[in-house]
C-alpha cells in the first residue's frame, strides 16, 4: 500500500454520509490549499522552503498538518539552507540598537535590500525583553536567525522574526579587581548545538600585568554553563567574539618583552579548545586594528588615521596564506564620523558595494565609482546608530533544539 503523505487528507468514504454527519465533516473540512495534496513530499518541501519565514507562520492555521510540517526539525534545517544561500539577500535583515530623537533607546530591523536599493527605509521595532533593564544592550552575535544580547550581566536567547527569546541562567559571579568580561554566540554543528561563550579575565592580585582568563561555555540543549579550559593566550580585546567556520574568534594583547603584542585567539566550538590565528603581514603605519566578520569570512580592519582603512579577509578560515587586503576605504570626517569611533563592515553586495557601520551611521561605499553614500532610515526612530548587524529570517527556536 502507498504510503499517505504527511499533509494528505484522509480518503473520503465511499457511502453516502447523513445530514448531520455531513454537517460534522463540513466543518472539518480542512482548507482548500490541502484538500488535493498530490505532490510528493520532496516537492511540498521544495516549494515551502524557498517562502518567506512570515508566510510560512500564517500557513500553520491553516491545518494541524501545515503546523506540524512547518515546525518539523528537517524542514526548519531545509529552509535555513535555502535562506542562507539565497543571492539576493530578500530574506537578509539589518539589526540596529539605535537611539530615537527623544533619547530613547530600542532595537530595531530594517530590510538589507531596501537599505542597498531604496530612497528611504522604514523599520519596525524589535520586541526585546532587555528594556525592563534600562541599560545599555550590547549585541553579542547573530547565528541561523538567532541573535544573542547581553545587557547587565544578563544574556537572552531571541529570534525577532518569530518574536520569542529565552533568558539564559544566570552565572551568579563575584566581581574582584580589574576585570574584563568578553562573550560569543556560535552553532557548534558537531553536536547540534548552540552555545554562548563568557571569557571573564581578572588580574592576579601581587602581579600588575599577571591576569587569569576563566572560561565558560552555556549549551542550549543542555540549558546550562559549564567550565572549559583556561584561556592561557592573553587578555581579550573585543567585547564579543566573532563567528566563523564554527569557532569564535577574538582579538587579545599578549604581553612580550618589548611590550604587547596584537594578536587573534580562536575557540574550536566542537572541540572546545583554544589556538592562535595566523595573521598576514599588514605593513607599517597601521595606527590600530580590529577584528570583523564579512561575508562569512574573518576580517581584519587596519586603521590608518586621517587617511584611509585597509579590509583584509581570511578566504579559507584557518589557512594564513588564503589573508587577502579585500579594499581600502578612504577616510570619512564630519558630523557623525568622529575618527570613526565604531567601524564595521556588515555586507558585501553582488555588486561591490559595501555596507558599514562608521560612527552612529550606516554607509555604503562603492569602490568602483569611489563613492559614499548614506540610506536614509526611519528618522522618526533612529537618529544614533549605536551597533548594527545582519541576520537571517528563520525558523529556528530559542528553546527547542532541533534534531533530524
Amino acid at each position: 500500500m502507498q504510503k499517505r503523505n504527511r499533509l494528505e487528507s484522509p480518503p473520503h468514504e465511499n457511502h453516502a454520509p447523513s445530514p448531520q454527519s455531513s454537517k460534522r465533516s463540513k466543518k472539518a473540512e480542512p482548507s482548500p490549499l490541502f484538500v488535493k495534496p498530490n505532490f510528493p513530499q520532496e516537492i511540498i518541501v521544495e516549494i515551502f522552503s524557498n517562502l518567506p519565514v512570515g508566510s510560512l507562520l500564517r500557513f500553520r492555521c491553516l491545518s494541524k498538518s501545515c503546523k506540524s510540517f512547518i515546525a518539523d526539525p528537517f524542514f526548519i534545517k531545509k529552509h535555513l539552507e535555502k535562506t542562507q544561500n539565497d543571492p539576493k539577500f530578500a530574506k537578509k535583515r539589518v539589526l540596529l540598537y539605535a537611539c530615537d530623537p527623544r533619547n530613547s533607546n530600542s532595537f530595531r530591523s530594517c530590510s538589507l535590500n531596501a537599505v542597498y536599493k531604496d530612497p528611504s527605509i522604514d523599520s519596525i521595532e524589535v520586541a526585546c525583553p532587555t528594556k525592563e533593564f534600562q541599560g545599555f544592550d550590547r549585541i553579542v552575535g547573530c547565528c541561523n536567525g538567532l541573535i544573542c544580547i547581553h545587557s547587565r550581566d544578563t544574556l537572552f536567547l531571541l529570534n525577532p522574526t518569530l518574536g520569542i527569546d529565552k533568558r539564559l541562567p544566570d552565572l551568579g559571579f563575584k566581581r574582584r579587581g580589574a576585570f574584563r568580561t568578553v562573550y560569543g554566540f556560535g552553532y557548534d554543528a558537531s553536536v547540534d548545538d548552540y552555545k554562548v561563550v563568557r571569557v571573564f579575565t581578572h588580574q592576579i592580585k601581587g602581579f600588575e600585568y599577571a591576569s587569569k582568563s576563566i572560561v565558560r561555555v552555556y549549551s542550549l540543549r543542555t540549558n546550562s554553563w559549564r567550565r572549559i579550559q583556561d584561556l592561557a593566550f592573553g587578555t581579550p580585546d573585543d567585547n564579543t567574539g566573532k563567528y566563523v567556520d564554527g569557532s569564535l574568534n577574538w582579538s587579545a594583547f599578549r604581553r612580550q618583552e618589548t611590550g604587547f603584542s596584537w594578536i587573534v585567539v580562536s575557540l574550536d566550538l566542537a572541540q572546545e579548545t583554544f589556538k592562535e590565528v595566523l595573521q598576514p603581514c599588514y605593513g607599517d603605519g597601521v595606527s590600530d586594528k580590529s577584528l570583523e566578520v564579512l561575508d562569512g569570512c574573518l576580517c581584519v580592519l587596519c586603521n590608518y588615521v586621517g587617511l584611509y582603512i585597509d579590509v583584509w579577509v581570511m578566504r579559507e578560515y584557518g589557512k594564513r596564506e588564503s589573508w587577502t587586503k579585500l579594499i581600502t576605504i578612504p577616510y570619512l570626517s564630519g558630523p557623525g564620523f568622529e575618527l570613526f569611533s565604531s567601524r564595521r563592515p556588515l555586507y558585501v553586495s553582488g555588486s561591490d558595494e559595501i555596507l558599514l557601520h562608521i560612527g552612529v551611521k550606516l554607509i555604503l561605499y562603492n569602490p568602483k565609482e569611489n563613492t559614499f553614500r548614506i540610506p536614509v532610515i526611519d528618522e522618526d526612530h533612529i537618529f544614533y546608530i549605536f551597533q548594527a548587524a545582519i541576520y537571517v529570517e528563520s525558523l529556528v527556536s530559542p528553546f527547542v533544539i532541533n534534531h533530524h
